[in-house]
């Protein structure tokens, strides 16, 4: 090669040299990294009841049942971190999954935060067993999908069927598909009056046949026939202190389960060009050596 062709030679890898430098200084990244991810192997599936009695002012220290509830769910959520919610709730007509299977308690708590019950007269009374069906399917499906999970359900109630001339179903093919839970009771057997409209309390209370004050009583042997029909411990909760529910939750005995996940962020793609720079530095480094012999043999 001639002189001037080593020259350009020379010049081409020297650019190529400080333009690898850079973009290994640069040290460009793409591509998710897997991570790894400790959680617990429990599903909890929330069933919660959101016909009009839940709206019943017999609550602890006389607030409205549904008020305790959300700070129930709160409590239970911030008890267990590392499991996986899912919720379904269930009314006069509407039964619906509100959320599927989720890590993110964020969102599980802004659920709970925007829960609130069914208007007055939105169907023609209501059964307990309602979500049964749909709280079957749930489980089938995520058995069938994870196995190695296993599942807990928390069903939250009054207990009360206002809807005549049918039979309740039972509840216990959940006995085969859960491995515990618990049912929470709501109210009082003294009942407790309704509102008409949660924000609009000047419109006053439900009305019964008589046209008095209607109230809601808590059926707590219906709760615990559920309970017993599901194998699940039956929680009549009448104070504010959650102790209880954190406590019952601290008997579901899990075990840790390492996931792959893609939370690790982008992965260094910097040894990419590490390669060829190193390539073209020996190269560097060799033409020095060449032009030093060759020096050595002109002076010689």
């Amino acid at each position: 090669m001639s002189t001037l062709g080593w020259q350009i030679l020379t010049l081409v890898r020297r650019v190529l040299i400080v333009i690898l430098t850079v973009v290994v200084l640069v040290r460009p990244s793409w591509g998710a990294a897997p991570a790894e991810m400790r959680t617990a192997d429990l599903d909890v599936l929330v069933v919660v009841d959101r016909t009009r009695s839940m709206v019943a002012e017999d609550g602890p220290g006389g607030e409205a049942r549904m008020t305790q509830l959300k700070k129930d769910l709160k409590a239970l959520s911030a008890a267990l971190p590392s499991v996986r919610f899912g919720a379904i709730t269930f009314g006069g007509e509407v039964v619906r999954t509100e959320m599927p299977f989720t890590y993110d308690t964020t969102a599980f708590d802004a659920w709970v935060d925007g829960l609130y019950a069914e208007r007055a007269f939105d169907g023609s009374g209501s059964m307990v067993d309602a979500p049964r069906e749909e709280l079957v399917e749930t489980l089938e499906r995520d058995q069938e999908r994870f196995p190695e999970r296993r599942r807990i359900v928390v069903f939250a109630s009054d207990g009360e069927n206002t809807r005549t001339g049918v039979d309740q179903q039972s509840f216990s093919e959940v006995d085969d598909l859960s491995a515990g839970g618990m049912v929470l009771g709501y109210g009082t057997e003294e009942g407790g009056r309704m509102p008409w409209d949660d924000e609009r309390p000047q419109d006053g209370y439900l009305k019964d046949g008589e046209g008095q004050d209607a109230r809601s009583r808590i059926d707590l042997a219906n709760l615990r026939e559920i309970a017993g029909q599901m194998g699940l411990q039956t929680v009549h909760r009448t104070t504010k202190e959650t102790k209880e529910i954190t406590t019952e939750a601290s008997t579901w005995d899990s075990e840790m389960l390492t996931e792959k996940t893609s939370a690790g962020g982008d992965v260094s793609r910097a040894w990419i060009f590490g390669f060829p720079l190193l390539a073209l530095l020996l190269w560097e480094l060799w033409g020095h050596r060449r032009r030093g012999h060759e020096a050595e043999e002109v002076l010689a």
